[in-house]
């Protein structure tokens, strides 16, 4: 198993009309745009083909994992060993995410990925206004060290991205697991970047 392979999986889904479109939105986005974030699963945004009825339902996607034979755990779909969750879109933000999104490639395979910029507003919403402000002089040495932080792990390749994301995984676990009892998902991945 590898990464490339959950990427495979989710272009057979669009193309065997499990979906319409996807984009990666989340911490992985922002891998592939700037640099290794920690994260435990790839949010999908996904425009799900037209239903008969008035309510979104994701039971195409989880018939379709179940017949690949891919695990599922509450909201996650366990995709070639990486932990996924699908997102339908919600309305006109979503829309916008997924029909903007770019193709990448990453080791040779498209990969649908939401915009930096529409990354940065959904990642940074809930956020908004609940640390303390720093004082002005730590703010400006913070921000150069993450800036030389950034410079250098821009230009890693993906591959390299993907590897430090798991290895921050691997890190970050243990610590989790002393603050609080961890969902299935909740693990690094075992699998290659």
């Amino acid at each position: 198993m590898a990464f490339v392979d959950a990427l495979r999986a989710l272009n057979t889904m669009k193309v065997e009309g499990v979906v319409q479109e996807y984009a990666i939105a989340g911490a992985m986005a922002l891998v592939f745009w700037t640099e290794p974030v920690s994260t435990y699963d790839v949010d999908v945004l996904v425009l799900l083909p037209p239903s008969t009825g008035p309510l979104v339902s994701l039971d195409g996607i989880y018939r379709w994992a179940s017949s690949r034979g891919y695990a599922t755990h509450k909201e996650h779909v366990i995709i070639e060993g990486v932990p996924t969750q699908f997102v339908p879109s919600a309305g006109a933000l979503g829309d916008e995410a997924i029909e903007t999104a770019e193709t990448l490639d990453y080791e040779g395979v498209s990969a649908r990925v939401m915009l930096a910029g529409m990354v940065s507003r959904s990642e940074d919403a809930p956020s908004l206004g609940l640390r303390p402000r720093p004082s002005a002089e730590l703010l400006a040495k913070l921000r150069q060290g993450k800036a030389e932080l950034r410079r250098e792990r821009e230009g890693l390749s993906l591959r390299e991205k993907v590897g430090q994301v798991m290895e921050l995984q691997r890190i970050q676990y243990p610590l989790l697991a002393r603050q609080r009892p961890l969902e299935p998902w909740e693990r690094p991945w075992d699998i290659e970047p």
